[in-house]
Order: structure tokens, then C-alpha cells, then sequence
């Protein structure tokens, strides 16, 4: 049920950090364009956070990077994207056409938390020597990121559209050929939920999420 300040034809949308822009823009765009009349309340809230909101009835749908195991909740995969490296335009890995995790290891690498990536960072992990234990630096931010990548101070890994978008800082990019390393984004909704607005959306994230793996 909806609340009083939020009528039927509002949409309570709730995304956590990390969710791929580019895919997310194309729906929210489709969004707009099929249903109009629609209202979009758009929250950014951590994974915690959107699963909690979900139960609550706060919102009627979110997306994440985490698969939500759930009996109340209904997740399921949309797009996905592979990670790959980050690195300044003058740094010598840019010399080869592919990387791989393990020749990573002689720089500082910059992470972003939210672009939750369990087997990048398990491989990661398990190649780091005791004496390189602090080699992986984490951020607040791909933009944090990109700044210490650019000015640098090392490395990072991250989705490959925004290492994409960000060329224009000083940064290239290349492919790790180990993987596949990749983020899901997954989209969360209430179990039983009749809403029409909501699946309408749904259709529409699923038709984006298509679309993009063609």
C-alpha cells in the first residue's frame, strides 16, 4: 500500500552507489518517456539501507549491485558490466593490450567499495604478498578514484564506462584478461507487490537490461 503522500502514480525508486550509470540513464529515460504521468521519487541510499525501505513499504522498487536473498523480496539480474584498469596515460602498462591481475601488484590500486566485485577481490587477495598487504587503497568515489589514477599515484579498477568517461582526465584504460570480472546490477522488489506502476517499470528494466546484452 501506498502512503498518503504518495498516490498511485508515483513511483518510490531506490538505487545504491555503484549501479552502472549508463543502463541506469537509458531506463530512467524509457521511464520518462512511457509513463509520463508517472511521478519518480528517487532515493540514493546504501544496500542496507534499500533493503530495509523495501521491507518497509518505503519504496517500491530499488537497484543495486547486491543479489538480495530474501523470502519478503524478489531480485533479479539486469545488465552487467566487466571491470577493467585504470591508469595514467603515461603509465608503462598502457604498452600492453591486456592485464592481468597479478601485474597489478607493483602499484598502489585504488578501489571503490561500491562496485562490490567478490571474485576481483578474492583473486586480488589471494595473489597480494604479506609484505604488499596495504596495497589496495579504497574510496569514496570513482571521481576519488580517478584523481589519485590521474595525478599518479597508481591504479585502479572499476567499471569500464566510467574509466571510459573519464578519459578526458588523463586516464587510460585496458582490459583484464583473467576474469571475467564483472558488477550485476539487480533489481529489488517487494514479493506480491500489485502495482501496476511498478511493473511496468520492472518490464521496462528488464527490456533495457536486453537490450544491452544484444
Amino acid at each position: 500500500m501506498h502512503d498518503a503522500t504518495c498516490p498511485p502514480t508515483c513511483l518510490r525508486l531506490a538505487i545504491a552507489p555503484g549501479v552502472p550509470s549508463p543502463h541506469l540513464s537509458a531506463l530512467l529515460t524509457l521511464q520518462h518517456a512511457e509513463d509520463p504521468n508517472v511521478r519518480l521519487k528517487f532515493f540514493e541510499v546504501e544496500d542496507d539501507a534499500l533493503v530495509r525501505g523495501l521491507l518497509e513499504d518505503r519504496y517500491d522498487a530499488g537497484i543495486s549491485l547486491r543479489n538480495v536473498s530474501a523470502p519478503s523480496l524478489k531480485s533479479q539480474p539486469l545488465w552487467s558490466e566487466s571491470m577493467a584498469i585504470a591508469m595514467p596515460t603515461r603509465c608503462p602498462l598502457l604498452g600492453q593490450a591486456k592485464l592481468t591481475i597479478a601485474e597489478l601488484l607493483d602499484y598502489p590500486i585504488f578501489r571503490w567499495q561500491a562496485e562490490t566485485c567478490p571474485l576481483l577481490d578474492q583473486r586480488l587477495f589471494s595473489l597480494m604478498p604479506a609484505s604488499k598487504s596495504d596495497i589496495v587503497q579504497y574510496v569514496t568515489s570513482f571521481e576519488m578514484m580517478a584523481l589519485w589514477v590521474a595525478a599518479g599515484y597508481g591504479v585502479g579498477v572499476s567499471a569500464q564506462s566510467r574509466i571510459g568517461n573519464a578519459h578526458g582526465w588523463g586516464i587510460g584504460m585496458r582490459p583484464l584478461s583473467d576474469g571475467p570480472y564483472e558488477i550485476v546490477a539487480h533489481l529489488q522488489r517487494p514479493h506480491g507487490q500489485t502495482n501496476s506502476v511498478s511493473e511496468r517499470f520492472e518490464r521496462r528494466a528488464l527490456q533495457v537490461a536486453k537490450a544491452g546484452a544484444a
